[in-house]
């Protein structure tokens, strides 16, 4: 009886807890879009009017332009390296069985377990020793790092469930090792890469903590939403978080309808 009871409060518990969970993700979301067309000049909730003037100043405005383009040129580089770097490296872990293979497989996750904000100390320390204080290729290399765990991670998935049954086979027929990783692994994988490199850029696009230690008066986005929360606390904010939430739903559906097409594909 007790048994029966507890199935069938868990029926609508559950339902229950996971709208309750997504309610409490999505509140943020429903909370900035209506206040980024707001008439007043600072944020309210709920808003007043209707207006598309923070929009406006954001596109009109040059640091904000700026921090903008920085941004997406710092995630593009660091999401490419990151992404080469971590295919790399989740190839060859994944065809090396012995113990130095699985000792360096925890390594590639360092980036992820360490606090960021030690990452970002001990990358002020060492930029600063350099003369990379500042410097855009710098914040780009080491946002690459952090998304490395996540790339190698994803990879090494992919890898595992396709195998390496088909590239030995393009070995045996004669094919050299980068002929059978770019003809045969590679388009097994792609929609794998695809996503491990959509994460790591905006792994890249979000990071705020590094680049306020690291990059001095080279604002990134995330930096001027900071000031701009600090000081002036402007709809703009709003409206900035906006396009951000509509940019990244269009990625992960690119990224999930590439992923669904190469099943489709594949079965």
């Amino acid at each position: 009886m007790k048994r029966s009871l507890w199935e069938k409060s868990g029926r609508y518990l559950l339902p229950v807890y996971f709208v309750g969970v997504l309610l409490y993700l999505l509140l943020p979301l429903l909370l900035v879009i209506p206040m980024s067309i707001s008439e007043t000049r600072y944020l309210k909730f709920p808003p007043q009017g209707f207006t598309l003037r923070w929009y406006e100043e954001f596109f009109a405005s040059a640091g904000w332009i700026d921090a903008t383009l920085r941004s997406l040129l710092i995630a593009a580089a660091s999401a490419a390296l990151a992404t080469a770097i971590g295919t790399a490296a989740a190839l060859a872990l994944s065809r090396e069985n012995s113990k130095a293979a699985r000792a360096a497989g925890p390594v590639f996750l360092g980036p992820q377990v360490v606090p960021v904000i030690i990452l970002a100390l001990g990358t002020l320390l060492v930029f600063s020793r350099f003369g990379l204080y500042g410097s855009l290729w710098g914040v780009v290399l080491v946002h690459a790092v952090l998304a490395l765990p996540f790339v190698t991670t994803t990879v090494s998935g992919a890898l595992r469930q396709t195998g390496d049954t088909l590239a030995r086979a393009a070995r045996v027929l004669g094919a050299k090792p980068h002929e059978a990783f770019w003809h045969v692994t590679l388009p097994t994988i792609r929609p794998a890469v695809i996503s491990a490199g959509v994460f790591a850029f905006f792994i890249s696009f979000d990071e705020l903590v590094i680049a306020l230690f690291v990059m001095g008066q080279n604002e990134t986005l995330p930096m001027r939403i900071w000031a701009d929360m600090r000081h002036d606390l402007t709809p703009v904010v709003a409206a900035v978080a906006t396009l951000l939430i509509v940019v990244t739903f269009v990625a992960v559906f690119m990224s999930d309808l590439i992923q669904r097409r190469a099943q489709r594909r594949a079965g």
